[in-house]
């Protein structure tokens, strides 16, 4: 097993830890996993699925369903799918498509004032602005208003942003699965 295999799966462990962790700290800490295993020069995944070619799709609740779409039709000032973008965990009923990695990280996830926001924007704000890899000051507008929100909502008793993190993160770990096990069958 190389290196960034062995690197892969403590990552994707250490992830499953932090999903479940009630330390806020913790669940932070899913921004700078995220942000290595997808988003980062080099992604992680890319380097070890050079080898075992694994086709990686991402199981989301339809970001476009009849639902959905009748909510964002009323305006309202705040939307957050929040549990709502893993199948597992959406209100019953809602469907569930496959998207690829760029569609993925492109799903919008929350809407502030009908500026939507998506699941790259949420990982790299918790990443780069609130202490994730870098602690920092909000620079653009839309960074600006996700640190209003964050003041202002809590879900589940952590942040809007933090929460969402979790939901995403299930996500991530779904999808990699099938690389997961070639590289563990590999070993």
């Amino acid at each position: 097993m190389t290196e960034t295999e062995r690197l892969l799966l403590r990552t994707l462990e250490d992830m499953e830890a932090r999903i479940k962790a009630p330390d806020l700290y913790e669940v932070l800490g899913l921004s700078a996993l995220i942000r290595k295993l997808f988003l980062d020069d080099n992604p992680l995944v890319d380097q070890v699925n050079r080898t075992f070619r694994q086709k990686i799709k991402f199981r989301i609740s339809d970001p476009h369903s009849p639902y959905t779409e009748k909510v964002l039709s009323m305006k309202p000032s705040f939307y957050s799918v929040q549990d709502g973008l893993d199948p597992d965990t959406a209100r019953p009923g809602k469907a569930a498509i496959e998207v690829n990695r760029d569609q993925f990280f492109g799903t919008m996830v929350l809407m502030i004032e009908g500026k939507p926001y998506s699941v790259r924007e949420i990982i790299l704000f918790e990443a780069n602005v609130m202490g994730g890899v870098h602690a920092g000051s909000p620079r653009t507008d839309k960074d600006k208003v996700l640190a209003t929100i964050n003041e202002m909502y809590s879900v589940g008793g952590s942040r809007a942003g933090l929460r969402q993190l979790q939901s995403i993160s299930r996500v991530i770990l779904k999808a990699l699965q099938p690389l997961r096990d070639a590289v563990q069958i590999a070993a």
